[in-house]
């Protein structure tokens, strides 16, 4: 049978990485090339057989064979087809395997010819990622293998099992219990692929950074090979967690897209690291220093990666990102510890054979500046890492999980993100090493000024009296102005050359460093998110209320009229779906239309919010509650959030930063 077939390719991968594990090791204890590069040859081959395997998983889905534990646990006949590709990571055993699948692919990347050359860095390199494989292959063979089938015997019992049992025959139920409704949302088809490349990704700079412990080498030559890795980890990493708040935003009915969910922080705290390391590696290549540094925060970010992983997939903590009935979360705590301890010890052990940090003089800086930010970052991780380790450990001293919510949160980090907002307008006018006085006072007399323009409009046209949100948006244009000045400084020192035209010219900055206005583009892009920031934690309004048919509510210049409740049946749902008119100052701004959702066969209910978006706010409404005997009132609650938009809007351009910073300098660049 097919489904046979796919479990014994993810064997045979497994058994292949443990046979390059041994081998690797064989060929580092003798120095033989000819064992390594068997190890290596074993690395290549893993690849297309976890392609084979998942590849027979997504024609199990596409052709509703349900007699497939997994098929029939996370699709259903109604379902389209798209739906059906996603349920290959919408459960525990498939997402499993896309993730091995994934770690394969980047393990093949990472044997590339490039990588190769650095003869005593790659073997150990490999090694960590064979230990890996291993692992988390080993997951799909032994504990989570998405190719079980129902059988059932004679006597009335049943059965999971990859082969057929002595004396059972197959059970092919006649339909599914299909995706969980939460996850039936386009952003699930890429937050979790995205999500999973950011992750996986970090796998190939850990693994340089522990050869690179292990060999003793100290020209920080890793940090050269892995730069362009982290950055697109880093971007993977960032959109998997910009399209899972724009999931939250459209499905889960919070009024908003962050929820300060464990889970949820769990991604950001890699992510908070990461940002950190791309910044600091800058320090190391100017002047090939802070080795120790960087060291000690790509070992953090993977171990954070593993951490996120093992609360996701254990069930120590209740969030709806969670995998119901896990039973992996031991193996999870293992390779977690083992990550850890392993990569903190080996750090501890060489800490001597890597020189200290450079000295750096204290004064306006960049230098200085990204250090500042670094601090700041990571001060930021250990508030998201304590409150979501503390339900943990109050839960095993005192038998009780105390949750922390978001106010703690907010109240901690909000002054830290104003922080960060500020150091993004004030590092565009530092240079390497002291600062001239002309270039400060540049920026002090013209640009700040300006700068100072922006909540001064804003509280005059915007009717905005809260403090703290003018002093956001007023850093936020402070930045967005000093690094359009940046733009415009290169552009017209461009235009100053005899021949040359408009529209090349507008290009010729990111030709000519491409490094540094992509990263110019990507603080351009987190400025933007911030506006969203802004808009939804210090400018948002709502309210709840009960509507009879007819009556209007208020929030500011907008009118909200209930005009109705329609009902629906559908195959697979009976949806329940209300309609609220907008008047702003009495023009028509269109309707919203909440609903509500419910799965009789699942048993589940989901809430689908009503949006109504502009580039200024979205108009947002959750219908909370109506009564099939009470058909002409329901209780809605309505959300004004400005400035949302310029959230995903901001995604968008850090993406396009990125990609312009790892664009080779040349078109004959390789990764």
């Amino acid at each position: 049978m097919i489904s046979s077939f796919g479990y014994m390719t993810l064997a045979l991968a497994f058994l292949l990485s443990l046979y390059g594990l041994v081998i690797l090791i064989f060929g580092l204890i003798q120095k033989s090339q000819a064992f390594i590069e068997s190890a290596r040859r074993a690395l290549v081959l893993i690849f297309p057989l976890s392609t084979a395997g998942i590849l027979v998983l997504v024609f199990l889905l596409l052709t509703d064979r349900f007699d497939v534990a997994y098929v029939y646990s996370v699709s259903s006949k109604e379902m389209p087809a798209y739906l059906k590709l996603t349920a290959l990571w919408g459960g525990q055993e498939g997402s499993l395997l896309f993730w091995s699948w994934l770690l394969s692919g980047f393990s093949l990347v990472f044997s590339s010819r490039k990588i190769r050359k650095e003869s005593d860095l790659f073997p150990w390199a490999m090694l960590i990622a064979f230990l890996f494989l291993i692992f988390f292959l080993g997951l799909n063979v032994f504990l989570a293998t998405p190719f079980e089938r129902f059988w059932h015997f004679t006597d009335g019992g049943r059965v999971l099992s990859v082969f057929q049992p002595l004396n059972a025959w197959p059970l092919t139920p006649k339909d599914g219990q299909g995706l969980n409704p939460l996850l039936r949302h386009p952003g699930m088809i890429w937050h979790p692929p995205a999500l999973y490349l950011g992750f996986v990704g970090f796998l190939i700079p850990f693994g340089l950074a522990a050869a690179t412990l292990i060999t003793k080498r100290r020209d920080g030559r890793w940090i050269e090979l892995s730069r362009t890795w982290i950055l697109i980890a880093w971007v993977f990493l960032s959109l998997g967690l910009v399209l899972g708040m724009r999931w939250a935003y459209d499905v889960l009915g919070w009024g908003g897209y962050w929820g300060w969910d464990p889970v949820e922080i769990a991604a950001l705290m890699p992510w908070l690291s990461a940002t950190a390391l791309i910044h600091t590696a800058l320090l190391q290549k100017k002047a090939n220093g802070f080795q120790r540094w960087n060291l000690s925060l790509i070992i953090l970010t993977f171990g954070l990666v593993i951490f996120g992983t093992f609360i996701t997939r254990s069930g120590v903590l209740s969030s709806v990102h969670t995998f119901a009935g896990s039973n992996i979360g031991p193996a999870m705590f293992v390779i977690m510890g083992i990550t850890s301890i392993s990569g903190l010890g080996l750090l501890i052990y060489r800490w001597r054979d890597f020189g200290p940090a450079q000295e750096i003089e204290f004064g306006f800086s960049r230098e200085v500046l990204t250090l500042f930010s670094n601090l700041v970052l990571l001060s930021i991780l250990m508030v998201c890492f304590l409150g979501v380790v503390y339900p943990i450990f109050s839960d095993l001293l005192t038998g009780t999980q105390v949750t922390v919510g978001p106010a703690w949160y907010e109240s901690i980090t909000g002054p830290l993100f104003l922080l960060l907002l500020s150091l993004m307008g004030l590092c565009p006018l530092a240079a390497w090493g002291l600062t001239r006085v002309s270039k400060i006072r540049q920026g002090l007399t013209i640009l700040l000024p300006m700068s100072l323009l922006v909540p001064l409009l804003i509280w005059l046209l915007g009717d905005v009296n809260d403090f703290y949100a003018l002093t956001a948006l007023w850093l936020a244009g402070l930045a967005v102005i000093v690094i359009s000045w940046e733009y415009i400084t290169a552009v017209r020192k461009a235009l100053s050359r005899p021949d040359v035209k408009l529209p090349g010219v507008l290009w010729s900055p990111l030709q000519r460093n491409h490094r540094r206005y992509g990263g110019l583009l990507v603080h351009l892009g987190i400025v933007l998110m911030s506006l969203g920031i802004i808009g939804l934690e210090g400018l948002q309004q709502e309210t709840q209320l009960r509507l009879e048919q007819g009556e209007s509510a208020s929030i500011g210049a907008y009118q909200y009229t209930f005009e109705g409740i329609e009902r629906f049946t559908e195959a697979e749902t009976t949806t329940t779906q209300a309609v609220l008119t907008i008047l702003d100052q009495g023009q028509s701004e269109g309707a919203l239309y909440p609903s509500r959702e419910v799965y009789p066969n699942l048993g589940m209910a989901v809430t689908i919010p009503g949006v109504k978006s502009k580039l200024s706010l979205d108009h947002y409404a959750i219908l909370v509650d109506w009564q099939p005997e009470l058909p002409d009132e329901a209780t809605f609650r309505i959300f004004v959030n400005p400035l949302v938009n310029w959230l995903w809007i901001g995604s968008g351009v850090l993406t396009l930063g990125t990609v312009v910073a790892v664009l080779p300098k040349s078109g004959k660049g390789k990764l």
